[in-house]
């Protein structure tokens, strides 16, 4: 009788090929259908994407922006093509170097110099700048919030009219020193008065910082309008490079000098004037200063230092919104912003906007979006794209499901730091008449779920 029975080894060679068979049927089944009975019914669920949404954007003038406590000080004249003519100086106190300072018998004044350090400039630096320099007649505080569109009494005397080529990237030879760029501008050449005044001051009036800001409100640095070209220079005045000195004499010593300096405890602030952009290009009136705002449709606007922003609205979102016939899922919102011109020596593009929700009273404040960092919001400089990219998902479900979508105020769009920029942007509408250009675009991606 023959034996029915397998091996052991029979047993593990046939449970092997029985598991072979196995994983080759698993292998070739196609990946799209592994858990296809998990997935839910596909005609529930829609994707789409847009980038045509219509999109309201013009340019608006600022009031003023908050000037005091800035990185730099900005000084001089520019007189933009497009943009008209813009004039910057500055408020600020200066301080004692050293405390109970005594200039002795009979002090005598050789000369009183204002030295400012540059730290950047705007523009063409070739055109001639002419730069006033006045005695403040009111105190500042350190502790005081100021606006680019205050002013402040000064006295009537200028002491400087000095007129230069700005050389921001030239080193200053000074004796047989070679210091880092600056100006050195002589403030006792056309009056002595405010040298004279401060070799008055009296012991008590030098006995401490306090007590001398008391005797000296400061000081007024303006410029001439130019009437082509120019420049806005920056100024670090909290370094020791920046001060006014004066040179004098007494009965007991000659050649004597004392510094004042201008510290970040000093109080200071940039002011600004556009001049009403009377002279801008007739176009660019006609949207800012007119506000007809339908020219935005072509080209909009920056502009820093107090001068422009832009107002955003996307009723196009409203068409989506009603033409869904379920809830909508935002999967990405990215605003495009395109420069008109490529970024230039003169004009260049500025390294970063700033985009916030428009409060509708006056204020603003941030976004949802942006509080997931930068390099997800975005609204850098894309030099490659010559373009600017915003990262608004967050903002858009949330018009998306929002009732009263219409009433939203929407956005506004500004240079970010206009407060100590120079910066200015002209970028493309939704509709540019030249329409090889780029267009402002808000491109979404999105899911409509059905009920």
């Amino acid at each position: 009788m023959k034996n029915t029975f397998l091996s052991l080894n029979q047993w593990l060679i046939l449970l092997f090929f029985v598991n072979f068979l196995l994983l080759s049927s698993a292998c070739t089944k196609r990946p799209n259908q592994i858990g296809a009975d998990l997935q839910p019914n596909q005609g529930l669920i829609q994707l789409h994407y847009s980038d045509t949404i219509d999109i309201i954007a013009y340019s608006v003038q600022e009031d003023s922006v908050r000037t005091d406590h800035t990185e730099s000080n900005l000084l001089g004249s520019m007189k933009d093509p497009i943009f008209g003519t813009t004039v910057a100086g500055f408020y600020t106190q200066v301080r004692l170097s050293t405390s109970t300072h005594d200039f002795g018998t009979n002090p005598q004044l050789d000369s009183l110099v204002l030295q400012l350090a540059y730290s950047g400039y705007y523009g063409d630096t070739t055109t001639i700048q002419t730069i006033r320099v006045y005695e403040l007649l009111d105190s500042l505080s350190i502790d005081s919030a100021y606006f680019s569109n205050q002013i402040k009494p000064t006295d009537v005397t200028d002491y400087a009219n000095y007129s230069f080529a700005p050389k921001p990237k030239r080193p200053f030879v000074l004796d047989e020193d070679t210091l880092s760029p600056l100006i050195r501008v002589r403030l006792s050449d056309l009056s002595p008065a405010l040298g004279n005044k401060l070799l008055a001051a009296t012991k008590d009036d030098l006995s401490s910082n306090d007590a001398f800001l008391d005797y000296f409100d400061g000081l007024y640095v303006t410029a001439d309008a130019v009437s082509q070209g120019g420049a806005i220079m920056y100024f670090n005045l909290p370094i020791n490079l920046s001060r006014m000195t004066i040179y004098y004499s007494n009965d007991a010593e000659d050649s004597l000098r004392y510094e004042f300096f201008i510290t970040s405890t000093e109080a200071r602030y940039n002011r600004y004037t556009h001049l009403d952009y009377a002279d801008a290009e007739s176009e660019f009136k006609n949207q800012v200063v007119n506000g007809d705002t339908l020219l935005g449709r072509n080209k909009f606007y920056l502009q820093a230092m107090s001068g422009l922003k832009a107002r955003l609205r996307f009723p196009g979102l409203s068409d989506i919104q009603q033409s869904a016939n379920g809830k909508i899922i935002v999967n990405e919102a990215k605003m495009i912003f395109t420069s008109m011109s490529l970024d230039t020596v003169m004009y260049y593009a500025p390294t970063q906007l700033a985009l916030v929700r428009n409060n509708n009273d006056g204020t603003y404040s941030i976004l949802d979006d942006q509080l997931e960092g930068e390099s997800y919001f975005g609204g850098s400089y894309r030099s490659n794209y010559n373009n600017y990219q915003f990262r608004l998902n967050r903002y858009v479900q949330e018009l998306l499901s929002n009732d009263s979508l219409t009433d939203d105020p929407g956005l506004l769009l500004f240079i970010q730091g206009s407060s100590a920029r120079a910066n200015r942007l002209i970028l493309n509408g939704t509709d540019p008449q030249v329409d090889t250009l780029t267009r402002l675009q808000l491109q979404l991606n999105y899911t409509i779920v059905n009920d």
